[in-house]
């Protein structure tokens, strides 16, 4: 029997990275459940383990907080059912033998907490080239992504550095065994063999040749008849929201998936080569380049 955890396997990255891109074509495969982001560290779990390890490590003058009542060990302990009950719908979904694929961007910044109380998870880093995720984020925050997304370019920038600087910190933790990067662009080039040593080679799936073919044709980047990018194999919504809704497919808005075609003006240029020259060279991108 698999330790509790050895079935789930994170996607992350800096938003705008393609990591649903990556969610969906693992999602084809037939041991793979999924489903839209849980945000299950970034807000419910990672937050209270912070709040635990901030309280016992400042409080030197009065003693206040859970530390009061209980032992770590008996926090952990509580907090490890917890998560455990929470995941159990994603879990109860995930096929005999299979794996459960979370994809929530920003749990890139919450690897330890993950590695922690998870020591057999997985995690996929995908990684794109700070200069197209900017202009992504740009676009999407005079659209559909207007409550998060950056409008400044040296703001997105640096969102772009704080989530791949923590993903490239977290997997250095993690190892090779249980870390493992996708270049977003080396993803466009040959969708089919990185899938391939992603699936087949890291997570340990085997996956014939047909099967990956039809992954990567149902999930190719392209534009419709209508002109409007094709979204690929839809999400499966669960919970309170397939209630509130009535669907069982998550609804993307429109322009979730599509091309950037906003251009970067000199200023934001500079700013985005500051805020993001080092982090894209420890991503292993060539240094210098056109700016």
């Amino acid at each position: 029997m698999r330790e509790f955890g050895a079935d789930m396997v994170f996607i992350v990255g800096s938003p705008r990275s393609g990591t649903t891109w990556m969610q969906r074509l693992l999602a084809c495969h037939p041991l793979v459940a999924t489903g839209q982001e849980s945000s299950l560290f970034e807000s419910y779990i990672g937050p209270q383990l912070r709040a635990w390890q901030r309280d016992v490590a400042e409080n030197s003058g009065r003693m206040v907080g859970l530390g009061c009542h209980l032992r770590e060990e008996d926090f952990l302990v509580a907090l490890q059912a917890y998560m455990q009950a929470l995941m159990q719908p994603m879990r109860a979904a995930t096929p005999e033998g299979g794996l459960f694929v979370e994809k929530t961007p920003s749990h890139a910044l919450f690897l330890p907490e993950i590695a922690q109380l998870l020591p057999q998870a997985r995690v996929i880093h995908v990684v794109r080239d700070v200069r197209d995720v900017v202009r992504s984020l740009l676009t999407a925050a005079r659209s559909w992504g207007a409550d998060w997304a950056p409008a400044d370019a040296r703001q997105a920038a640096q969102m772009w550095s704080r989530h791949v600087n923590a993903a490239l910190a977290g997997g250095r933790e993690m190892g090779p065994k249980r870390f493992c990067t996708v270049r977003y662009e080396d993803l466009m080039a040959d969708t089919h063999s990185v899938l391939e040593r992603v699936c087949c080679h890291f997570l340990g799936m085997a996956w014939d040749g047909e099967g990956l073919a039809k992954a990567v044709a149902r999930n190719s980047i392209r534009r419709g008849l209508n002109g409007k990018a094709v979204s690929g194999v839809p999400l499966p919504l669960r919970g309170e929201w397939a209630a509130r809704l009535g669907q069982d497919v998550v609804p993307e808005p429109e322009g979730f998936v599509g091309y950037a075609p906003r251009r970067l003006g000199p200023v934001e240029r500079y700013h985005v080569w500051r805020e993001g020259r080092r982090a894209m060279e420890r991503a292993g991108y060539a240094k210098g380049g056109l700016w």
